[in-house]
């Protein structure tokens, strides 16, 4: 390779990490970003920016989970520089995107010949799963802990495969660490993949007894900083009335065990490697019925577990002979850990941001192979120019392919509106698909159209305790307790310990004369937290109600029965599936 094509491969990696991404600097706020940014105050103003290390990712009145404080400082500043339009914030992501890309680039110089490392890089570069986390405002977490993740690995193999880790390498490091662990929790695997490349990639002739005594010190240091990040935001979310990590919604409500949420998780196997291998369909929405949760072993787990055995095994007995192929599925196996389920439980079952970072050890891996073929042909002599050629083109019509495709899917993050009507298309047996839908339907006032999203998704799935209830508060809101009693009663059946709707619920009950359980619920919403005011209200008219002998409608309108001609449906059942199962789910949930 001349010295000319040389100084074009860094920027060509760059260029085509833009071409893949660069169409979304006109998206809006979309998804999780209203939350995060759009309608969070906090994330508007520099004023009193040290708060960030106090406060949970989440806004309280939205959950009040995750520690990210350097995420949060980054959205501050894009905000103030931009004056909180969209356009600051995804400039910020495509300019990481490139950055990134590039480091790859240098990561697999390192590691393969430097045709290989070039083409593992602009494959990663056009990778079309890397669409959500880039056109996705709130990806930007996954981002900024990839640049530093990378940027301390380089360093990393920097010294150790010329020699002894410096101690200002090391220092470095640490603070890299540090900066991925505050900008999102994943960042915490650093140390076990250094350790990976120890085992794989670095070739020390030294004893093992005599590199753990020299290394002891910098990974006590990357200890401490780990058992220091998890301590401050166990502490910071505490005081936000968060415990742990929170798990997937139909895990809870299901009441999953540890067990049945790993099988779960490898029964997404195959997803995975799908996604990072042939990425043709994506989606916004993984989950259930689409994605089964498992409750005991089944035969659809199989193929997830052969894999998963024979990938690890693959890793182990390629160790001398291909360490990149190695590393590269060790680097995949770590990075996935803790948003997996297999060990902690995860708020999602899969979600496409999730395998930025570990696309990274997947592209090593192709690399890897593609070193290995690359020598076998050599030796049998059929490395010819024809060949060469043919090669060559394949290789650039995959890159070209992967730019348009990731271009092309960068447009569905355009809005919300685009977003959640193509997800039900991505993803129509997904209950969230519809769920998310009907949601946005009903806060553009599509009410009609938001009840049929929400039926949807409760006969895919009536085990989520927030759809029912939500549902419920709208048919509520309308002023139709008759169909949004059911709904209330049965997101209580799910999960006795719901925190929401027990207001909603008092009023509806309030409005068929049931005091004495519309007194229930008030006292329920006190537990709860709910505004005092408003339930010293409920428990008032029900106790004047009894008292006078009145139906509650006479001494105060709280809300209206539905009529006939509605454009609900006065249906004041669940949907069929909800039926069949309620008594099975109901003792599930109590238990």
């Amino acid at each position: 390779m001349n010295e000319r094509w040389r100084r074009w491969m860094v920027p060509a990696i760059a260029l085509l990490a833009l071409a893949s991404s660069a169409i979304g600097i006109t998206n809006w706020f979309t998804y999780d970003d209203r939350y995060i940014i759009e309608l969070n105050p906090a994330a508007h103003s520099l004023h009193r920016w040290w708060t960030a290390f106090q406060m949970s990712y989440w806004p309280r009145d939205w959950g009040g989970d995750g520690y990210r404080p350097l995420t949060v400082i980054a959205f501050k500043i894009e905000s103030v520089l931009g004056g909180g339009i969209p356009i600051s914030f995804h400039a910020a992501n495509i300019l990481l995107y490139m950055l990134v890309s590039v480091l790859v680039y240098f990561l697999a110089r390192r590691l393969l010949p430097e045709w290989a490392a070039w083409v593992t890089a602009a494959l990663f570069a056009v990778h079309p799963v890397h669409v959500e986390a880039v056109a996705g405002i709130v990806g930007q977490s996954e981002l900024i802990v990839a640049l530093a993740v990378l940027s301390a690995l380089l360093l990393y193999l920097r010294d150790r495969m010329t020699g002894e880790l410096r101690p200002r390498t090391a220092i470095g490091i640490c603070v890299l660490y540090a900066i991925g662990c505050l900008s999102k929790e994943h960042g915490v695997v650093l140390p076990a993949i250094l350790i990976a490349a120890e085992l794989t990639v670095i070739d020390d002739a030294a004893p093992t007894r005599a590199r753990v005594l020299r290394l002891r010190p910098f990974y006590l240091a990357l200890t401490a900083i780990a058992l220091a990040f998890i301590a401050v935001r166990a502490v910071v979310l505490s005081d936000h009335g968060i415990g742990g990590f929170q798990p997937f919604t139909p895990f809870s409500t299901l009441h999953i065990s540890g067990p049945d949420r790993a099988l779960t998780a490898l029964g997404v196997v195959p997803e995975w490697i799908r996604l990072f291998y042939w990425p043709a369909h994506l989606s916004s929405e993984y989950g259930p019925p689409d994605i089964q949760i498992a409750q005991g072993i089944g035969l659809w787990q199989l193929p997830g577990f052969l894999l998963l055995v024979a990938t690890l095994a693959l890793g182990v007995v390629l160790r001398r002979r291909r360490p990149v192929i190695s590393f590269g599925i060790a680097f995949v196996s770590i990075v996935l850990l803790p948003s997996s389920n297999f060990i902690i439980p995860a708020g999602i079952v899969l979600a496409e941001r999730t395998l930025f970072l570990p696309s990274v050890g997947a592209m090593l891996v192709l690399g890897g192979v593609l070193v290995a073929a690359e020598e076998w042909l050599r030796a049998r002599g059929q490395l010819t120019p024809p060949f060469l050629r043919t090669a060559g083109l394949f290789a650039t019509l995959l890159i070209l392919t992967g730019a348009v495709r990731s271009s092309q899917r960068t447009t569905v993050w355009k809005d919300n509106d685009t977003l959640f009507n193509h997800a039900v298309l991505d993803a129509p047996m997904a209950y969230r698909a519809h769920y998310m839908l009907g949601a946005w339907d009903f806060e553009m006032k599509r009410k009609r159209l938001g009840e049929l999203e929400y039926r949807k998704a409760l006969a895919l799935f009536p085990y989520d305790a927030f759809l029912a209830y939500n549902l419920a508060d709208q048919y509520r809101q309308a002023g139709m307790c008759g169909p949004a009693l059911p709904l209330y009663e049965w997101s209580q059946s799910l999960d006795p310990n719901f925190p929401l709707g027990h207001s909603g619920y008092a009023w509806c009950l309030l409005n068929e004369d049931r005091f004495d359980d519309a007194k229930a619920q008030a006292y329920a919403a006190i537990r709860a937290g709910a505004n005092l005011k408003s339930v010293r209200r409920i428990l008032f008219i029900a106790d004047s109600a009894k008292a006078a002998q009145k139906p509650s409608s006479k001494m105060e309108a709280t809300t209206r029965r539905p009529r006939a001609g509605n454009v609900v449906q006065r249906a004041s059942n669940l949907p069929d599936s909800v039926q069949k199962t309620a008594a099975r789910i109901g003792g599930a949930a109590r238990r």
